[in-house]
């Protein structure tokens, strides 16, 4: 529930506001004093305590950084943007988030598998010293790098939680930085006073109080000296020596409250100048990743959503779009090889198919050639064999005829031969 804002400024007792800022603040709270409408002049996106930490909602306070919106921040990866802005407060009022709940924004992101970083995005002249400590927490906390990034101002109590991030830029060279230290305003009567009119104004303490409220009653009689000492010095020590500890850069003439140009205090204050690109950049870097382009992966970078992929310590991470469009891919890739496969073993079988026949072929010439070499043979010893009768063997004739060449049409060699060999034997 938020809580009443004018509450949280009147109970406010310490600041740390450059004198403008404060200006417009003690302006705005005049405003806001009887004035009801300033909820619906300012309106503020509801926050969702239940929202599920791995889907990071989208509004102006915080939003996340992506690949398409920054082509350097690798493809399925985040960069968390949470804003700082206005007058800090520890809580959250009816016009505007604390710094509590921006806190908790960081280390939601910083939760988040997909967020490689985090980018504070700083618009504000300080604030309330007690809103600087959750946040202060919660930037140390992260395990995962987080930028500052002015936009504007980044004074007094905005400047001592930014110091806290792993690096300071500024949006333009003219943003205003610093303003390091504690001031209070008061105003009052002293505890006993008496107007024009005779108008008594009267604070009367209980015995054994008598040192309450002493430094602010001896302000308003002109000794600031107790309320210095005992509130302003312990809370701008502790500013100094933790900027000191976190920017061990910054110079001493740096920590005295004074208000500088961006351009002036890069290298101290502040790491350097430059657009959201640089700062998305300098984040990346800071994130210690190994991010290298895909280039031994032709086929892959060919698919249009995964073009310019990249590899992040040696894994890819991939959406949903991308998945459905490899997972067409390699069905598409499937059937042709199936396509091919299936020509190839048609050929292969025809081929096995040829060098049979070839093979049966030439077995069949072999027996042919085979068959002609036997016939040849015989027809030889045919021919040998019919010589030697005639001249060595002749049978005397017996009267009888010899027989005709008509019976011995469609004998065989072999046949002949052994016809005419049982003719000689038998005469």
């Amino acid at each position: 529930m938020r809580r009443n804002t004018l509450y949280q400024i009147a109970k406010t007792r310490h600041w740390m506001l450059d004198p403008m800022s404060a200006a417009a603040a003690l302006a705005l709270y005049r405003d806001m004093v009887g004035a009801a409408r300033l909820k619906a002049k300012y309106p503020i996106v509801e926050y969702d305590e239940t929202e599920d930490e791995n889907e990071l909602p989208r509004n102006y306070y915080r939003f996340t950084l992506t690949h398409a919106d920054y082509p350097a921040i690798p493809s399925g990866h985040l960069i968390s943007v949470v804003r700082l802005e206005g007058v800090m407060v520890r809580d959250e009022t009816l016009c505007e988030w604390g710094t509590r709940d921006i806190a908790q924004w960081l280390m939601q992101g910083d939760r988040n598998s997909r967020v490689i970083g985090s980018i504070l995005l700083v618009d504000s002249g300080g604030g309330a010293a007690d809103s600087v400590r959750d946040l202060a927490d919660a930037i140390q906390a992260c395990s995962k790098p987080v930028l500052a990034y002015c936009d504007g101002y980044m004074c007094s109590a905005a400047y001592y939680a930014a110091s806290y991030c792993n690096s300071i830029m500024a949006h333009d060279r003219r943003n205003m930085v610093g303003c390091i230290g504690t001031m209070i305003e008061l105003g009052g009567y002293p505890k006993k006073s008496v107007d024009e009119d005779g108008y008594i104004s009267l604070r009367i303490y209980a015995d054994g109080s008598e040192e309450k409220n002493s430094d602010y009653e001896k302000a308003l009689e002109g000794d600031v000296k107790p309320i210095r000492e005992n509130l302003l010095n312990p809370l701008a020590e502790d500013f100094r020596n933790d900027v000191k500890a976190n920017r061990p850069s910054a110079t001493d003439d740096q920590l005295k409250g004074r208000t500088y140009f961006a351009q002036d205090v890069v290298g101290t204050l502040i790491d350097g100048v430059g657009t959201m690109d640089d700062a998305v950049a300098k984040t990346l870097e800071l994130s210690n990743l190994n991010i290298t382009e895909m280039e031994g992966f032709r086929a892959l970078q060919e698919l249009s959503t995964c073009h310019n992929l990249q590899m992040v310590d040696g894994h890819v991470t991939l959406d949903g779009e991308q998945l459905n469009q490899i997972n067409d891919a390699l069905e598409n890739g499937h059937t042709e090889q199936a396509l091919q496969e299936t020509n190839s073993q048609t050929i292969t079988n025809q081929a096995e198919q040829i060098r049979q026949l070839t093979e049966e072929n030439q077995t069949l010439q072999n027996t042919v050639a085979e068959r002609d070499n036997t016939i040849s043979e015989l027809r030889t010893q045919l021919a040998e064999s019919n010589h030697d009768t005639d001249e060595t063997h002749q049978a005397p004739h017996n009267g009888n005829l010899a027989p005709s060449d008509e019976e011995d049409d469609g004998l065989s060699p072999m046949d002949y031969i052994k016809k005419h060999e049982e003719m000689y034997h038998s005469n």
